[in-house]
């Protein structure tokens, strides 16, 4: 499998906002709290509780996801 990067034009991806009220998540409504991707709907919470750095490689495609082969120039130079 030939991988893909997040920024080609190719790819899409969302940044979905909380739509919540900071009572329920600590978020203001307008706020990024999820990584989408566009194709296959899954996703990843931004900076979620366990302290990590999000990115486009945490997410947990469909299997028969157009897009599972996009990662980023990271994940590509420390693990392909």
């Amino acid at each position: 499998m030939s991988l893909r990067s997040f920024a080609s034009p190719e790819t899409h991806f969302r940044i979905v906002q909380s739509g919540t009220p900071p009572s329920v998540d600590g978020l203001a409504i307008t706020e990024p709290k999820f990584l989408e991707c566009a194709e296959c709907g899954a996703r990843v919470r931004i900076d979620g509780p366990d302290g990590h750095t999000t990115t486009i490689d945490n997410l947990p495609h469909e299997r028969d996801c157009g897009q599972r082969d996009v990662v980023s120039r990271f994940f590509e130079e420390k693990f392909a």
